[in-house]
């Protein structure tokens, strides 16, 4: 493969990073030198490296959150950085965070601390597509603080975020997915 049919591929996935999978299902006559050809174009400079079998054009830029959702899929972004976004809490964030379904783990993604939380399947739910990146809905973020708050694996103040915009009905009928625990304390920060 020449770098020039490399580039024109990739640019052609209108993807803001690539990886592994993508070079082989593109070049599958050359499957089993992936490897090789990647370390090459890494070293002329054709490719960035994102993060582990993840890469970009140079003239590309990404977004972090698009990166991080499709890094470890599938994931959303939940927690803190959710509640962030929509206004509840006020705090600047120096890292981004998100629920999986798989071992939560932690990722440096070009200089971004992302930390993935793992739910169990039947809770990943009420979240959205919006500019290409998956979100949770202001209410999920909510339970899935409160959740690792109940299992002891987050701290929070709540009493500090800003709730009036909830649609409390929301967050009761999806609290009742977590268990009674996560609901008790959903109401109690709700004011219900």
């Amino acid at each position: 493969m020449n770098q020039k049919s490399f580039i024109t591929k990739i640019k052609a996935l209108r993807k803001d990073v690539f990886g592994v999978r993508d070079v082989k299902l593109l070049f599958p006559e050359e499957a089993g030198y992936v490897s090789t050809i990647l370390k090459r174009l890494k070293e002329a400079g054709v490719i960035i490296p994102v993060i582990r079998g993840f890469y970009r054009l140079p003239d590309t830029t990404f977004e972090i959150e698009k990166v991080a959702t499709t890094v470890l899929y599938p994931s959303y972004i939940s927690f803190e950085s959710a509640l962030s976004k929509f206004g509840i809490i006020n705090q600047g964030l120096f890292g981004l965070t998100l629920a999986t379904t798989r071992h939560s783990k932690r990722l440096r993604i070009a200089e971004v601390i992302c930390e993935y939380s793992q739910l169990k399947p039947k809770l990943f739910f009420g979240f959205k597509l919006l500019n290409g990146v998956y979100v949770a809905e202001p209410e999920k973020a909510v339970l899935d603080t409160l959740y690792l708050v109940s299992l002891g694996k987050r701290e929070t103040n709540y009493k500090e975020w800003y709730i009036n915009d909830l649609n409390k009905d929301k967050v009761i009928k999806y609290s009742w997915a977590f268990g009674g625990r996560v609901t008790k304390l959903a109401k109690n920060v709700i004011g219900i």
